[in-house]
């Protein structure tokens, strides 16, 4: 079988060096906040072009910070928070965490990113951020949704980038995470940049929101033992995490250009009749997944198994539909109500796409979709 990802290849190729960096950690003494994790920060920060990096201990607590960092700790279901509900209830379980209202707007056809007119419906008086999610390695315009809120008197709305699936994502040569007020990384292995565990990240410039979402991480202290926040916790990226993620940073960009590469083959093997890709050549697109809209999908997968090929579907259930979440307050885009959303939701397939892949890999994946598109 194509696998649909291989994390064991990453190791397997950097054996030598990641060893080392783990092995030099361990035997350090510091397994929690050392040189590591400082290093870390400052690279990931400079790479990111932002001033500053908090790590943490996964993407999830980099979002709920980031949120309450933002509000100010204001927990109240009247306060809103503007996102999407196509991208895997990450953002949404955020403002559950924080005690805020979701409000859902609608994504573009081609690309399933957010749709900046849909969020200009989506404002109220009770708004108070927008989540931007560069969904599956695209990039949403945020220097536009900036400009459309400041030219519609909402210049107090603030930004969060939801970066976890755009580590290294550019537009108009602005990095994902330095566009907006402050952005959340989740390093999961199968990420772009993944540690072999679970880590996170913030990126900011603003030295305000970097002091505070220090202090939220580990339980609201101003200083050793004085807590002078609420709601926060402790959230710390593992020393040997860190060491890892400074092993395979400087290889992120070259990550991103081969899973580019195998995105370009796949696209150019498809027929816009049966397989439509989603189309990123607006941005600088790092292929995190390969996605497309398939007719039959239920045929289609059954297909690639028999052909032996992982495939899956990024996201099946839409957080207005979550179980959990139904009878949870919420509101949408009221003119639109999401009819992109929920009507592309049943057509979504993602191929195998990772750095590692094997060439007869990617022939094999190329050669099911040209056999697929001429049935």
């Amino acid at each position: 079988m194509v696998p649909f990802n291989n994390t064991g290849r990453i190791f397997n190729t950097f054996k030598n060096e990641l060893s080392m960096a783990i092995l030099k950690s361990a035997e350090s003494g510091f397994w929690l906040m050392g040189e590591q994790t400082k290093l870390f920060e400052e690279s990931f920060a400079h790479y990111c072009g932002a001033r500053y990096c908090v790590t943490l201990a996964n993407g999830t607590d980099a979002l709920e910070i980031a949120l309450r960092a933002l509000l100010d700790n204001q927990s109240d279901s009247e306060v809103e928070v503007i996102t999407v509900a196509n991208a895997g209830g990450y953002s949404s379980t955020a403002c559950r965490l924080v005690g805020v209202t979701p409000v859902y707007a609608d994504i573009e056809v081609n690309t399933h990113l957010v749709d900046i007119e849909s969020i200009m419906r989506c404002l109220s008086q009770k708004t108070k951020v927008v989540i931007v999610t560069h969904l599956y390695g695209g990039v949403v315009d945020v220097e536009k949704i900036r400009k459309r809120l400041n030219e519609n008197n909402y210049q107090d709305v603030k930004i969060l980038e939801d970066c976890a699936q755009a580590h290294g994502g550019m537009l108009n040569n602005v990095k994902v995470g330095s566009m907006g007020d402050i952005g959340a990384f989740s390093f999961y292995p199968t990420k772009n940049l993944g540690a072999m565990g679970d880590a996170g990240a913030l990126v900011t410039s603003s030295p305000e929101l970097f002091e505070i979402t220090l202090s939220l991480k580990q339980y609201g202290w101003s200083k050793k033992y004085e807590i002078s926040r609420i709601n926060a916790k402790n959230s710390r990226i593992d020393e040997i995490q860190a060491a890892i993620l400074n092993v395979l940073l400087p290889q992120l960009d070259n990550f991103n250009e081969k899973r580019k590469s195998i995105f370009r083959e796949y696209v150019e093997a498809s027929d816009n009749n049966k397989i439509r890709f989603l189309d990123y050549s607006q941005c600088d697109f790092v292929a995190h997944l390969a996605v497309a809209r398939v007719n039959n999908r239920d045929d289609f997968i059954s297909f690639m198994k028999k052909s032996g090929i992982c495939v899956d579907v990024h996201y099946p259930i839409l957080d207005i539909n979550q179980p959990a979440w139904v009878n949870e307050k919420f509101r949408i885009d009221e003119e639109k109500k999401l009819e992109i959303s929920i009507h592309q939701v049943c057509e979504l397939v993602s191929f195998p796409l990772f750095p590692f892949m094997y060439k007869e890999e990617i022939e094999k994946v190329v050669s099911s979709i040209k056999e697929w598109c001429e049935k």
